[in-house]
């Protein structure tokens, strides 16, 4: 893309008729070739009756500077006036780097209810291609969407759209809804949500940001609605590629109601089992057929395809997916079909399902812990014959532990950290040994397969794991004491008070022929500069009278949790082991608006299976309100400004019945109160490069925001300020720039960077007017705003505007080298803004090149610049190639500058 005919080709498409209009929707996706080769499809969705505004090639733009003119490869003409197109094209790059491809055609369709004057309004698609480094990253090609970019709903229907994309090379996808473009620097003007255009709590568009799975809940207002669905491709955690659709959904008023599908929306099997599943469809409209249809991966794989087939077409319809998993379709992300019914109305009725499957390896075999007394360690074990252990993605088997036991595991999932398990290692064999154990606690193991691809030079990427074990549980013996109680008996922030009791080991562990006594007791407050010695006692006989409380004072108890724990000695002064440590609850109360979200967490070796909410009273008392089994509650409907006070208390259990039952435990008190936290309206911003030459005259060019909240927003009277954030690079983080006070303040001048260009070295002697102090106006960079109400609540940042600098550079016709210290050297007119770098080359009348440079600032003597000889007075023709610097990268001027300069030698 040329930076210059960027900004004339985008004036042009505001200016073009009405009629010249036809683009719906569409998409730009790539395919890797070979080495940085890639082959790009541009597929857009149109207006089959805008005969003139119909387009057999299209234009597109690589990114690294360069574009090119694709032609149309496929044409098809769809009922409801609308043709699918797609223009296909191979480039090649030159090294790694963030590509940004895109193209722009004028216009969008007429009557886009949620982008305002729609028919001026150019269409833009837009991809990223991040080449990384190969021998880590490997290469990538965009994820294949298989449903197209243009869909119909019902008013007060709710509206499904999946764009059912897979990645062909495993990475994993993140879905987003943004708004649609209007071109590669900024976002089409006046956009609004389309819930936002009748909005209502019936009103709300949503989208699964791992399915890709778009609801609308529910359109209230028929017409025609854009949105843009972001789809980013992770690797490795890093981003490297992103597709951006624009969708287009055509919402109808009429009686008509899609079908509603009933079946699985989530299947798991083992490698090598068959699916075989049934899907039902109905529709309310009793004279309605349904169709059923499917698209998706597995009906795409090179080997055992899945297939669905129509059992009883009709209403209800009935369809079957089946589908003989094997060994090679195992893959670090689950695969995904999108079911389809569909009536016979037009423009049809749909009702889709989205289906996520899981083919995973199978677990390992004949797993088992076991405790062994003599050496305290665990023996872990499983079968030596696990039938992946050859295949190139294993990579062997991990072992995760937790505190406690009888937990169900779910194999289906793989987020065993979610489960409250922790991987402790990583092994090729059939065994693990655990050391790392602590007295008396129970632990669960389990052993997982592990897999992932490899790059070049070794690095693993898309990791993924086959089907947990069963858990496998010891529990260990309790010879040492263990803590009862971590009991908060006064809140306060130095006179706090915490009660701590512990039960001496249990006479059936603990050997006392072994291990004799005297027995020592030493309790520590854990610290974060390390542990404090509160008490140490001695018991002479383990049937003596333990001492095993103790009451830690003078502590913040207001705004800490306190860890503690005990050591265990035995014949006197023998380490024998310490005890699980265990902490104080810990609340925090969050406020909202009429609200307050109670929030707590332990870290105890006994397992907390109820907690009781209770509220002070305005006796001071606090009395019992509700229990929960989990750890957050919340009170609605409360009075703003007024203050509550709240504690919990734990009620526990170590799962033995040997042990003390139940255990109970306070947390602090904790005092607040609610208050508005509801955000201020969003702002719609946009902002302008004020380049003009008269700007550039007397005045400095700026760029200049504007904003204002929409017609949604109805009360924008608590704005205060609004926060306006800058960043310069596309991949830097935006920084707060300026606090702009007033509610009615609308508007800001912005100045990114005023630098001089004449700091480079000369040679010595060498005369000082052959040097200049340029001043360059840098105005590129990206900005959002927030509003911010009197109660500093501050609202969602505003849509995202990009601008690129001004694109001015301007060649004078005359010069005068005459040694008078005025106008001796040939210089651009100044200042000029955003030029990176010129090639400019000067002939005389004889058409021989006498000057050439790439610098700017040009700073010509008149000399020919090979043979150093004084250029006579003449004329002299110029062509200068000037690039641009914008946040797509460096770009060139669609067209050279060319021209004649007057010498003049005469003083």
């Amino acid at each position: 893309m040329k930076q210059g005919w960027l900004l004339i080709f985008i004036s042009l498409f505001m200016g073009t008729k009405a009629y010249a209009t036809h683009n719906r929707s569409g998409e730009i996706t790539y395919k890797h070739v070979s080495g940085l080769t890639y082959d790009f499809t541009i597929t857009t969705y149109t207006k089959t009756s805008s005969v003139d505004a119909d387009r057999s090639e299209l234009q597109i733009f690589w990114g690294d500077g360069k574009s090119d003119t694709l032609q149309r490869t496929l044409e098809v003409d769809l009922p409801n006036d609308i043709r699918h197109n797609q223009y296909t094209g191979r480039h090649t790059y030159s090294g790694p780097f963030r590509y940004i491809v895109y193209m722009i055609d004028p216009n969008r369709i007429e009557s886009i209810l949620n982008i305002p004057n729609s028919v001026q309004v150019p269409f833009s698609l837009e991809d990223t291609l991040n080449i990384l480094d190969p021998t880590v990253f490997g290469f990538n090609s965009s994820p294949v969407l298989l449903n197209p970019p243009i869909d119909f709903g019902n008013v007060g229907q709710i509206f499904v759209h999946n764009p059912n994309a897979y990645d062909p090379d495993g990475d994993s996808l993140s879905y987003k809804i943004v708004p649609p473009r209007q071109d590669a620097l900024s976002e089409v003007p006046g956009y609004v949500s389309p819930d936002q255009i009748a909005p209502g709590p019936n009103n709300k568009l949503t989208i699964n940001a791992h399915t890709g799975e778009l609801r609308w809940n529910a359109p209230q207002r028929p017409g025609i609605y854009n949105i843009a669905i972001l789809i980013t491709e992770y690797r490795y955690g890093q981003m490297i590629g992103t597709v951006v659709r624009d969708l287009q959904i055509i919402i109808q008023s009429n009686e008509n109601a899609p079908p509603a599908i009933q079946g699985k929306d989530e299947i798991c099997v083992v490698a090598g089992d068959t699916i075989d599943e049934k899907y039902i469809a109905t529709d309310a409209n009793s004279g309605d057929n349904i169709t059923f249809s499917s698209n998706g991966f597995p009906y795409l794989v090179p080997t055992q395809k899945a297939a669905f087939t129509t059992l009883i077409s009709g209403n209800p319809a009935s369809a079957r997916f089946y589908w003989e998993t094997s060994l090679s379709h195992l893959r670090n992300t689950p695969y995904q079909i999108v079911v389809k019914a569909e009536d016979n109305k037009q423009p049809p009725l749909v009702d889709i399902k989205t289906v996520v499957i899981k083919i995973l390896a199978p677990a390992p075999t004949g797993f088992t812990a076991l405790f062994n007394p003599s050496s305290k360690v665990v023996n872990l074990t499983w079968d030596n014959n696990y039938p992946l252990k050859n295949l190139d993605k294993f990579l062997g088997f991990s072992i995760w532990r937790r505190q406690g036991c009888g937990y169900q595991v779910d194999t289906c999932s793989s987020n065993l950290q979610a489960l409250g398990y922790t991987k402790i290692g990583e092994t090729t064999s059939n065994q693990w040994v655990d050391s790392d154990l602590e007295h008396g606690v129970d632990y669960s193991y389990v052993v997982v397969a592990e897999f992932a691809s490899k790059s070049q030079i070794g690095l693993i990427f898309n990791r993924f794991k086959g089907i947990t074990t069963n858990e496998s549980c010891v529990r260990l013996p309790i010879d040492v004491p263990v803590l009862y109680h971590v009991d908060v008996r006064k809140t306060d922030s130095l006179h706090g008070e915490i009660f701590i009791d512990w039960t001496k080991p249990l006479a059936e562990s603990l050997d006392t022929l072994i291990n004799p006594g005297p027995y020592q007791v030493r309790l520590y407050r854990v610290e974060d500069t390390g542990r404090v010695l509160l008490k140490e006692t001695m018991a002479m006989h383990y049937m003596s009278d333990w001492d095993t409380t103790y009451l830690d004072t003078l502590i913040n108890t207001e705004g800490k949790s306190y860890r503690y724990e005990l050591d265990f000695f035995v014949s006197g002064d023998e380490f024998l082991g310490k005890s699980p440590a265990a902490t104080s609850i810990f609340l925090n109360i969050i406020p909202t608006d009429k609200t307050l979200n109670l929030r707590w967490d332990e870290e105890t070796p006994w397992r907390n299976e109820l907690y009781y909410i209770y509220e002070m009273n305005n006796l001071g008392n606090f009395i019992l309100i509700d229990s929960t089994i989990n750890q957050n509650y919340r009170l609605d409907s409360l009075s703003n400004d007024s203050t509550y006070c709240f504690k919990i208390e734990g009620k526990g259990t170590y799962d033995r019945p040997e042990l003390k039952y139940p255990l109970l435990n306070f947390s602090q008190i904790v005092c607040s109160r609610p208050r508005n936290t509801i955000p201020p309206c969003t702002p719609i911003l946009k902002v302008e490069n004020r380049c003009t030459n008269e700007t550039l005259g007397e005045e400095l060019p700026d760029n200049y925001l504007s904003w204002n909240f929409g017609r949604t927003c109805t009360d924008s009277s608590s704005v205060a300020e609004f926060y306006i954030y800058y960043k310069k690079e596309m991949e830097d983080d935006y920084q707060l720039i300026i606090s702009v006070k007033g509610k009615d303040v609308r508007a800001y001048s912005h100045q990114p960077a005023i630098t001089n260009s004449g700091g480079h070295s000369h040679e010595e002697g060498e005369d000082e007017e052959h040097h200049h102090d340029t001043p360059e106006i840098f105005l590129q960079g990206c900005y959002k705003i927030a509003a911010v109400d009197t109660l500093g609540n501050i609202s969602d940042f505003s849509n995202e505007v990009c601008v690129s600098d001004c694109p001015l550079y301007q060649l004078p016709n005359a010069f005068t080298p005459n040694g008078d210290g005025i106008n001796d050297l040939y210089t651009p007119i100044l200042p000029y803004s955003g030029v990176t770098r010129i090639e400019l080359k000067i002939y005389n009348r004889m058409g021989n090149l006498v000057y050439e440079t790439t610098s700017p600032d040009i700073n010509w003597n008149g000399q020919d610049q090979k043979t150093g000889k004084e250029m006579p007075t003449g004329v002299f023709y110029y062509v200068c190639e000037v690039y641009f610097d914008t946040l797509t990268g460096e770009q060139k001027l669609e067209k050279p500058l060319s021209g004649y300069i007057h010498l003049i030698r005469e003083k």
